[in-house]
């Protein structure tokens, strides 16, 4: 069998089962074939070697990286190993934090002469990168296990990065790894961890081989106390940590071609109306229920006296249908909001709105009633506090009003929620419908929108996976015009303080000279706050 036959077997049974997966292959001239999958918290990547008669694939090589670039700041950013000259383009060549040390080479001496052949090999890596490559890539994306694995070899007198049996990449800069891991996890042996490798670094036996590393130890050693720790090796929240990790990697490590097994079938949550009795008396206060009776009382001769019998008459009808929606709506949605934790219940003008605080703000839930008792339900939101104080100190046209009933990122409403919205739901009967929907929704989609909307990591990756050809963040955040809303999208990211940050910014600046060359003072005075704003959420970028 030809070599490039070969080749094409292995790349169609690899493209099928990892691009849907998020992986890409890289095929640069002078190097093995690469596959890779980039995300922001990590990069992996595996090689395939293709020689006369053999195919050999190669085990993983992990770059976690919040690792890497203390490791950059070090070394450089140009070269693979200090004196060597090879370049690190970030696609082929990257910089690496842990490789797996599996034996893959069952097959390195196998003679593929047929297709079965090399389905046969190929079957025999996949195995291996949805099983042991998956739980290498789960369980050490977690640092306390890296520094766990650490100690494990130094009892056995073994280097981090011995070819064999260590995890950590590379010759001594591994030891540079070793301890800036060390000091994210608030490892207690880190100052021995530092003794340790200065005991090795310096020990003039071995000068022939650290000399090289010690102009970059000694910059390593001036920035380590720099360096916050973000983990802690006794952690008490470590298993839900752990689950948060093993969700991750498990979109990215799942074969698509894997058999699943059937769901089962959940028995339909039924819905059933809450008594009126037991509606949240907050809501009901907020209404102008019996217990405001009195105040309705005088503000209905207020009314009297200003506008007349006839136009009191109108507003008093008016509130009267605008009680019986909201009446209808604490019935129906107003229990599985609460449960769901949205404790707090607000009122601005017409706009109803149900929050749930989260470290970074507030999760919203607003729904609006016309003076025709006519329901409209907004998209859920969030509402980022740091986000809003900086949109305040910019001057953009149209800019929508700030308020807390007001979120940044909006989630988008269900067709059935849109069509209802839009049908403009007056009479009881069509309110009903669209709170029955509007509970389902609740049901089924409020859980996945709680636990995501609530990491800053989350709305991060979204915004990220939207910037291409130009800033597509339209859809998720709010604003009058394109413009704010891309703006606000930028003061987000840069309160993140996004490693590509300066990259996105110039983006943002072309597309808007292009397309919306009135806001560019506007942009112009995002660009001059742009050094004042503070790292404000923690991602891993």
């Amino acid at each position: 069998m030809l070599k490039n036959e070969k080749k094409k077997i292995v790349f169609k049974r690899l493209d099928a089962e990892l691009k849907p997966l998020g992986w890409k292959r890289v095929c640069d001239s002078g190097h093995n074939p690469i596959y890779v999958f980039d995300n922001s918290f990590y990069k992996v990547k595996f090689d395939i070697q293709f020689v006369k008669e053999p195919i050999e694939f190669f085990p993983i090589e992990l770059a976690i990286k919040e690792v890497e670039p203390y490791i950059t700041e070090c070394i450089g950013d140009t070269e693979w190993i200090p004196g060597r000259g090879i370049l690190i383009d970030n696609k082929t060549m990257f910089r690496t934090t842990i490789e797996d040390k599996t034996n893959l080479e069952k097959y390195n001496d196998y003679v593929v002469k047929t297709e079965d052949d090399v389905n046969k090999v190929v079957d025999y890596f996949l195995e291996y990168l949805f099983g042991t490559a998956k739980k290498f890539v789960e369980t050490y994306l977690y640092l306390p296990n890296i520094v766990r694995k650490m100690e494990e070899l130094d009892k056995e007198n073994i280097f981090w990065f011995k070819y064999d049996k260590g995890i950590i990449w590379g010759g001594v800069e591994g030891f540079f790894r070793g301890l800036v891991i060390s000091k994210l996890c608030d490892d207690p042996l880190f100052e021995d961890k530092v003794k340790y490798i200065d005991g090795i670094l310096y020990n003039p036996e071995y000068q022939n081989s650290t000399k090289l590393y010690i102009p970059y130890y000694e910059k390593l050693k001036q920035l380590l106390p720099t360096i916050e720790p973000k983990y802690s090796m006794d952690s008490p929240n470590e298993e839900a940590e752990m689950e948060k990790i093993r969700a991750m990697v498990a979109k990215n490590f799942t074969p698509v071609s894997a058999p699943t097994d059937k769901p089962k079938k959940k028995t339909a949550k039924k819905f059933v109306p809450t008594p009126p009795e037991q509606v949240n008396k907050e809501l009901l206060a907020l209404l102008g229920s019996e217990e405001n009776a009195k105040e309705n009382r005088g503000l209905q001769q207020l009314m009297d006296f200003f506008f007349g019998k006839k136009d009191s008459k109108e507003k008093t009808e008016s509130i009267q249908l605008q009680r019986n929606t909201i009446e209808i709506v604490g019935s129906y949605i107003d229990v599985s909001l609460r449960n769901h934790g949205f404790c707090n219940v607000h009122r601005y003008k017409n706009v109803f709105y149900y929050t749930r605080p989260t470290d970074i703000g507030n999760l919203i839930f607003s729904f609006m009633v016309g003076n025709n008792g006519c329901l409209c339900i907004n998209p859920p939101s969030i509402r980022l506090d740091k986000v809003e104080e900086w949109m305040q100190k910019i001057d953009i046209q149209l800019k929508s009003r700030d308020g807390d009933h007001q979120g940044t990122i909006e989630l988008e409403l269900p067709k059935k929620i849109v069509k209802l919205n839009d049908s403009e739901c007056i009479n009881d009967d069509d309110v009903k419908k669209l709170c029955l929907a509007t509970w389902q929704f609740i049901e089924e989609k409020f859980g996945d929108f709680v636990e995501d909307y609530s990491s800053p990591q989350f709305l991060w990756e979204r915004l990220c996976s939207d910037i291409k050809a130009y800033p597509d963040w339209v859809k998720i955040i709010r604003g009058i015009t394109a413009p704010e809303q891309i703006i606000r999208g930028v003061v987000f990211l840069r309160l993140c303080r996004d490693n590509d940050f300066e990259d996105k910014f110039e983006l943002v600046k072309k597309f808007i000279l292009t397309e919306y060359k009135s806001f560019i003072p506007s942009v112009n005075q995002l660009k001059h706050l742009l050094p004042e704003m503070k790292k404000e959420y923690e991602v891993c970028c």
